[in-house]
């Protein structure tokens, strides 16, 4: 049985050359490369949110003072 889902990414042809160059370069596969970019880009949303959400807080003087462990569960972050 598969760990992983076939998915169908269709873009035009220059971004895929460069994103074959950009593989090879770093020793990755086109799929390695885009799962990382997409991992990054999903990355950037949460921290974005969580900026945010303590923005809001701040600004309502609900705010809390965090500790990494507290920080690292509203971005969400895995070890």
């Amino acid at each position: 049985m598969r760990k992983t889902n076939l998915v169908t990414v269709s873009m035009p042809p220059s971004m895929a050359s460069q994103a074959e160059k950009v593989a090879k370069k770093q020793g990755m596969t086109r799929s390695e490369l885009l799962r990382y970019a997409l991992r990054r880009y999903i990355e950037e949303l949460q921290a974005g949110e969580a900026i945010r959400v303590a923005e809001e807080e701040y600004r309502s003087g609900k705010a809390k003072v965090l500790s990494p462990k507290g920080l690292a569960r509203l971005l969400n972050v895995k070890k």
